[in-house]
């Protein structure tokens, strides 16, 4: 909120809009770049209200959903997914009747509505009662210009005007003159420069009250969700303090959306489309409050089948592993972990958010990127130790490439020399693994202000083995194992890797993280710190695979001698485990029946496929965070739809590891 010590009436009233516009504008999530990015709840920013509100708000101002309709529940319940019992834990936390929510799903009482009252801009009703097409005009208008000026503005690096910059040349645009809107200039040459000031002059010229302006506002920013998501990560990583360029964004929609109901030309006689009578309205919308008790008593009734499934309390065994293998909590790695486990007793896995408490900013020759959980800032910053490219015909050509004025003579010169390798490409013959991070040298020893210094390195090593639970037992080979997807051709990559590394591969987490607890002066220190790690227990970094269930074994050079037959006994087990994973995951995406030999390939080719823009589902069929000792879950078939994060109450007297898992992002 602004704050100042004396107001005219002009002021109080901008700073009631901009009130509003801040409550609309944290209504809009945070939207990641593609090369980071992430899943973000579309509604985060009604996390503080209660859902059936969220979603009337939602239902009125953007005709989007949160929850299905009744119809889908009614289905739920007569293939068996809830029951009397669920129904009746609902309806009471709602204070409802449990019988006459039994007899909605029957169909022997009708579907509950409540009065439909959609939001509308003033160029959807001018379109509506006219029809015309001005409002797909101007938000082509608007999406237009932030592709244009948004992506110039963050190539230079410059803060971004967006308003002041779209005002300038819209005094001088005639796009929107000769489509019609007689007078555009004219008009946008008496709004103010600042976007405040426009949206408050404009709300009064369009007579828009107060009680309405909230809805009007999300509205217009709802039309333009994509750009306003984008630009709100920036604003909500700032901590909204400063509206930013989404004030802009408002006002340039607004702008244009006044300019509408103020100059298009209102059509008469016969062309003329007469607006829809009030007895041809939707007569309503489903009751979101009913639909959230069918949806509780839903989730319990899978919640209950869950539970019924899991293992009783059972006592440690004294046994020392031959591997404990550490897997990010994704769904993905649940099938692993649970095949894995079936080739010996002696393997334990373990879950933990895929960056394993290394909060790393990796910076290397192509640039930095944050390898943690997007919502927390980084805390370590490791460079790559690879050397520059040397002078060569690769080196060169890729500048040749990347220069503008040569790039089309580039690709007339040596485009054949390029078909050919797409080509191969094609064929599955020069494809190679994503090997880059997985092999880049660096050091943990500070230099140039990257690196751990000792002491950091020693707290570090023992969050992480206190997180994951190690304080007792340690196999000879303790695996830690990142994942990541393959897919080509595929401008969401990044949402197939591991969303705690930012939308990355785990591999450099796993080695950081491998580095910090194989580094002597940190072993040394740990049984002080309450971690007795046995002097032949080597941290091994891994990284799995996604889409192709492969677990590729990472800095093998740094393996003692001593441990070759464990390692070996390892890939045994992960190949096996990879090979009952992949049965399991073709069956799950319809591919028929194969030799195993078969399978690999198919799953091969389709992360390989430029076509192919699911070669995995990744996290769609989510549907449970489980938080316990893996005892209460090992071997029992949880479909790739669990998270499975490890916790023993026994080894967290303070509470605070459970503390961080149930406050995580």
């Amino acid at each position: 909120m602004l704050k100042v010590t004396t107001r005219t009436a002009t002021e109080l009233r901008t700073d009631s809009i901009l009130d509003d516009a801040a409550t609309v504008i944290r209504r809009i999530p945070p939207l990641w770049d593609l090369s980071n990015y992430v899943a973000v709840n579309p509604f985060l920013g009604f996390s503080s209200q209660p859902l059936p509100e969220a979603a009337h708000i939602i239902v009125n101002s953007l005709g989007a959903r949160i929850l299905p309709e009744i119809s889908f529940y009614r289905q739920r319940w007569l293939d068996g997914a809830f029951g009397e019992a669920e129904l009746a834990t609902a309806a009471e936390r709602a204070d409802q009747a449990p019988e006459a929510l039994q007899a909605i799903l029957s169909g022997e009482s009708p579907t509950p509505l409540r009065s439909a009252n959609p939001t509308r801009t003033f160029a959807e009703l001018h379109d509506l009662h006219f029809g015309t097409t001005w409002n797909e005009r101007i938000l082509r208008h608007t999406t237009l210009w932030c592709a244009a000026h948004i992506s110039a503005v963050a190539a230079s690096g410059t803060p971004i005007e967006l308003y002041s910059s779209w005002r300038e040349a819209a005094l001088v645009d005639r796009s929107l003159e000769i489509a019609g809107l007689p007078g555009w200039r004219a008009f946008i040459a008496r709004l103010p420069e600042h976007p405040a000031a426009a949206l408050t002059q404009i709300l009064s010229e369009l007579g828009v009250e107060p009680e309405e302006r909230p809805a009007y506002l999300y509205r217009l920013l709802g039309s333009v969700f994509g750009w306003a998501s984008y630009l709100r990560r920036d604003v909500w990583a700032a901590g909204d303090q400063d509206l930013g360029p989404l004030l802009d964004l408002l006002a340039i929609r607004i702008c244009s959306d006044a300019a509408v109901s103020l100059l298009a030309p209102q059509k008469t006689g016969p062309a003329a489309v007469p607006p829809p009578a009030a007895d041809n309205l939707p007569p309503g919308s489903e009751d979101e409050t009913v639909r959230m008790i069918f949806q509780e008593a839903l989730e319990n009734g899978f919640a209950n089948r869950l539970i019924a499934q899991l293992n009783g309390p059972t006592p440690a065994s004294g046994e020392r592993p031959a591997v404990q293998a550490a897997f990010c909590i994704d769904v993905r790695s649940e099938v692993l972990r649970r095949h894995l486990e079936s080739q010996s007793p002696r393997i334990e896995t373990r879950g933990f958010a895929g960056f394993f408490g290394v909060f790393l900013n990796w910076q290397s020759e192509a640039g930095g990127s944050a390898r943690c959980p997007v919502l927390l800032p980084t805390g370590v910053t490791i460079r790559s130790q690879q050397a520059p490219e040397a002078f060569s015909a690769r080196t060169v050509l890729k500048k040749i490439a990347s220069a503008p004025a040569a790039s089309f003579s580039f690709v007339e010169t040596l485009g054949l020399g390029y078909a050919l390798g797409l080509a191969g490409d094609a064929l599955g013959r020069l494809i190679m693994p994503r090997a880059a991070e997985a092999a880049a040298p660096f050091t943990l020893d500070p230099a140039e202000a990257a690196g751990v210094v000792p002491n950091d390195r020693i707290t570090m090593a023992a969050g992480i083995l206190k997180n994951l639970g190690l304080r007792e037992q340690y196999g000879r080979i303790v695996l830690l194992c990142g994942h990541e997807g393959r897919s080509e051709n595929n401008p969401h990559q990044a949402g197939l890797d591991c969303g705690a590394c930012g939308g990355h591969g785990g591999a450099l987490n796993a080695r950081v993280a491998c580095a910090l607890l194989n580094d002597p002066a940190v072993r040394a220190a740990l049984p002080a710190q309450g971690f007795p790690v046995p002097t032949d227990t080597h941290f091994l970094p891994g990284v799995h695979d996604t889409s192709t269930d492969e677990v590729h074994l990472l800095d093998l050079d740094q393996l003692p001698a001593t441990h070759g037959e464990d390692l070996k006994q390892l890939r045994k087990w992960l190949a096996a485990a990879g090979v009952a994973t992949r049965a399991e995951r073709a069956a799950a995406m319809g591919i028929a029946p194969q030799p195993e030999g078969m399978i690999a390939k198919l799953l091969n080719r389709r992360a390989r496929d430029w076509s192919e823009v699911r070669p995995e589902w990744a996290l769609a069929r989510n549907a449970a965070f489980i938080v316990a000792r893996r005892s209460r879950t090992r071997s029992v078939n949880l479909e790739g739809r669990a998270f499975l994060h490890e916790y023993d109450w026994h080894t967290d007297p303070d509470n605070s590891i459970l503390t961080l898992i149930l406050t995580a992002p």
